[in-house]
């Protein structure tokens, strides 16, 4: 693993990324770039099955590139949500104690930090196609699908299990109010506890299967967890939307 910092302008603070080249690894090659959020969780899984998957010729030899969140507890929920939600994952109401700027409601800093610096850093220092791919599980599948709305870089957006409850659903109907025409490829996955986070995640899925631009791929797995989907949606997910 290779260790980089960036001082950021938009966090106004240093933060680190990580990164894994692939086998035979050379500037005379354009590689893909695979971007994971919860580095801290997810990096290494990720980095060694596409590694593994590349090395045999079952995707493209990717750079892997993992974004940790300083203070996990806090700092994540302000990167990974752009509001103070008043609603929980189970449809219960909240007040302000629950969702605040302490530690949600800045994603939109972390978007200009991931897009004006971080990928532009990466695309400078190592040899890339500028073919991305975002992998976000939760809070990490909302920020992807809130960023569907905004001018995004992303070629393949993966979302799993993602909190589409966040704000009562307020990704729906800010996709549904966007202009955007991009086309590009989307791996969804998700688990059915509890009843309010399924019936969210599956609006989202009818308003993305009625987008001529987007290639969705989903998968319900009914006997696994909110955890426990991670490993096969991302080893599924990758092949789908590699080829």
């Amino acid at each position: 693993m290779i260790r980089h910092t960036i001082k950021s302008e938009y966090l106004n603070e240093d933060r680190d990324y990580w990164v894994s080249l692939p086998l035979k690894y050379s500037d005379s090659i354009k590689y893909p770039v695979i971007y994971v959020l919860d580095a801290e969780w997810r990096f290494d899984l990720i980095k060694n099955i596409t590694f593994d998957l590349g090395a045999h010729k079952k995707i493209e030899n990717s750079i892997v590139i993992g974004i940790p969140h300083i203070d996990w507890e806090n700092k994540r929920g302000q990167d990974l949500t752009f509001s103070n939600s008043r609603i929980e994952y189970d449809g219960e109401k909240v007040d302000s104690t629950w969702y605040n700027d302490s530690n949600s409601g800045k994603g939109m800093q972390f978007y200009s930090y991931l897009t004006k610096e971080l990928i532009p850093e990466v695309n400078d220092k190592y040899s890339t196609n500028k073919h991305e791919t975002l992998i976000g599980h939760s809070y990490g599948g909302y920020f992807g699908s809130y960023i569907l709305s905004l001018d995004h870089p992303f070629e393949v957006l993966h979302m799993y299990d993602p909190s589409i409850w966040y704000s009562n659903g307020e990704v729906i109907s800010r996709f549904k109010d966007s202009k955007s025409s991009k086309s590009l490829k989307i791996h969804l996955t998700y688990q059915p506890e509890p009843e309010f986070h399924k019936i969210k995640v599956e609006e989202f899925i009818e308003v993305l299967e009625s987008d001529e631009s987007i290639i969705l791929t989903k998968e319900f797995y009914e006997n696994d967890t909110h955890n426990s989907l991670f490993l096969d949606s991302f080893y599924k997910g990758i092949i789908q939307t590699n080829n």
